[in-house]
């Protein structure tokens, strides 16, 4: 019976998939049943450099060290560290901070998430707007669904930042991932080694939900009748010819097999989530043509070590690694993972040439799959033990599903993401110093007029420091309604201010006659009603307030009067800075691009 349930809310759910698309804003949402948040949000012109250089800090723990807001309130994105060891090993012992979760795991579930987009396609790269939300209120990067449901129409502080900005948004996606690998409800893979690749299995295979859909014994003809799943005796696989993992849309790739040379046979749906996340790890997406051929971002190669000379042998002060200079000094061995190529290894160059040439996000890196024609990964999932584990809600680990990841006897061994130590300090340059000035009236009347229209007031969100200065919008009355100046098109909870050291992309050549851009970016929020929610024939009052998240600055609070006794709208003048702004130079350096988002 718990499986037939299950079974009618996971049909429901692929149905909404299938038939709906991934519509970011469209209003039928599976958040229980709830109002989903609408965030803005920064997307980075950079994403491979700075969004890399993001997840690197998330999987060390060192993404997050702020532990409130500015005012106090807590955040809860705090890294919880990693246990080590099987079921029995872990039993009181607490997690160890200082273990990192495979950067390049990392980086590769990202991908598989949202392809490196923290806002909506609509949004140019180095622009603002919309944060990208999935059919079930996924957000941004991580698409961090857990914990991101509107229970009372105003989000936490932990909630905006997620929402609004890309560093905490992946500190959060890293945050779930090790609680997943920690929780004593899920199976272990091999000796529980959080170094080992391959150990990290389920803990994959949970970040999106222990579903049945991706279990490796399960194909999608039995998406409509999959009670019937344990029926089939010789529970067939899903296409063997599909290969063990997804090729990430690499043409080079064994896996991907065409008819016409264009179209793949075989798609992202037609993989688990483990298969997918393995398989862009070996298959590294491309690194963005954009930046790669723009000489701002070109990628400085990784510089090699200096060779050690054997014994007796002399070098030169001409000699170099790299095919230097010849200026006498020699190429230094690197001891920590330069801001401009994340994710590089210290013998290779960056962004590393897959076997195709083409210069890829990340190297690439070898794991293996689970062999179901080995006795110990077959009976591990077997679907009965799948079945069972489900019935019981997973309460004891599942030790039936566990697997053993090494075969020293088969040339079997585990493998161990190669990527160098994160340089700590990449996190001052993420977080910049955003410094928030809040202007507008703190004090307003808001009438509806004879076509029930209601006036609004309007508040502008400055950043007088650099780089991104993430605020929510807190309302004390659901028939307040804070929305986009710009864009009035439903209600937003949080947003971003953008210092005028950043070049703000607002219209692409694809959509205009040549690009747009400003300085910097003032959020535009505009106060109004909802005149369905006013009381009847009573005057009201509530407050807006506009809290920033990070950085400097003070909350801003309006009060806000409605209803039958306001016959025109009122409020304060705004104060304009009239001043004119110094050129400064770019401490972030976001160029205009030429092409649209999603090419």
């Amino acid at each position: 019976m718990v499986r037939a349930l299950a079974a009618l809310a996971a049909t429901a759910a692929v149905l909404m998939v299938v038939l709906g698309g991934r519509d970011d804003g469209v209003e039928a949402q599976i958040c229980l049943g709830l109002e989903a948040f609408d965030f803005d949000t920064y997307e980075a012109y950079d994403n491979a450099g700075l969004y890399l250089a993001a997840i690197e800090l998330a999987a060390a723990g060192e993404a997050v060290t702020v532990t409130t807001t500015p005012s106090g309130q807590p955040l809860g994105l705090e890294y919880p560290g990693l246990l080590t060891g099987s079921r029995g090993d872990r039993l009181n012992l607490a997690p160890d901070p200082t273990l990192r979760i495979p950067p390049t795991l990392l980086k590769s579930i990202v991908w598989v998430e949202s392809e490196f987009a923290m806002a909506d396609g609509n949004v140019p790269w180095g622009g603002t707007g919309q944060t990208t939300r999935s059919f079930d209120c996924g957000f941004g990067l991580g698409q961090i669904t857990s914990g991101m449901e509107n229970r009372t129409g105003n989000p936490s502080a932990k909630q905006a930042l997620v929402g609004t900005h890309f560093l905490f948004n992946i500190a959060e996606a890293a945050r779930i991932l090790a609680d997943k690998w920690n929780d004593p409800a899920i199976p272990i893979a091999g000796s529980g080694d959080p170094a080992v690749l391959e150990d990290w299995y389920y803990a994959i295979w949970a970040y999106n939900g222990l579903a049945y859909t991706n279990h490796p014994l399960y194909i999608t003809e039995h998406q409509f009748s999959w009670l019937d799943w344990l029926e089939h005796t010789d529970h067939p696989f899903r296409d063997p010819l599909r290969g063990d993992v997804w090729h990430c849309n690499d043409a080079s790739a064994p896996t991907w097999i065409s008819n016409d040379g264009i179209t793949p046979i075989f798609g992202h749906g037609d993989y688990t989530y483990p298969e997918r996340v393995y398989g862009c790890m070996r298959h590294p997406p491309e690194y963005p043509s954009r930046l790669y051929d723009d000489p701002e971002y070109a990628p400085t190669p990784w510089p090699q070590p200096t060779p050690t000379p054997d014994e007796g042998e002399e070098t030169t002060d001409e000699e170099t690694t790299d095919g230097g200079s010849g200026d006498g000094e020699a190429t230094p061995t690197p001891t920590a993972e330069p801001a401009d190529a994340p994710g590089a290894s210290a013998t290779s160059t960056w962004p590393a040439p897959g076997p195709d040439g083409i210069p890829r996000l990340w190297p690439a890196v070898q794991v293996n799959m689970p062999d179901p024609l080995l006795n110990a990964v077959k009976a591990a999932f077997s679907p009965e033990n799948y079945a069972a584990c489900a019935d019981a809600f997973w309460y004891d680990g599942c030790p039936a599903m566990q697997f053993p990841t090494s075969f020293p006897d088969l040339g079997i061994t585990p493998n161990h993401d190669p990527t160098p130590p994160v340089d700590p300090s990449l996190r001052e340059r993420l977080v910049g110093a955003p410094s928030m000035e809040i202007r507008g009236p703190r004090d307003v009347s808001i009438a509806i007029d004879e076509r029930g229209v209601p006036g609004s007031a309007e508040i502008l969100v400055e950043n007088r420091g650099t780089w991104i200065a993430p605020f929510r919008i807190l309302t004390s009355e659901p028939w307040i309604r804070v929305r986009r100046g710009d864009h009035p098109n439903g209600p937003l909870h949080g947003g971003v201010a953008m210092g005028t050291e950043t070049t703000i992309v607002i219209c692409r050549v694809p959509y205009c006659e040549t690009d747009v851009t400003k300085r910097g970016h003032i959020a535009v929020l505009e106060i109004t009603v909802d005149p369905e929610l006013l009381p009847e024939g009573e005057d009201v009052t509530g407050t807006v307030q506009v809290e920033p998240l990070l950085g400097e600055g003070e909350p801003h609070v309006v009060v806000v009067h409605a209803g039958t006794g306001i016959e025109i709208t009122e409020e304060s003048d705004i104060v304009h800075d009239e001043e004119e702004e110094d050129d400064k130079p770019l401490e972030y350096r976001i160029v205009v691009p030429g092409l649209a988002k999603d090419e």
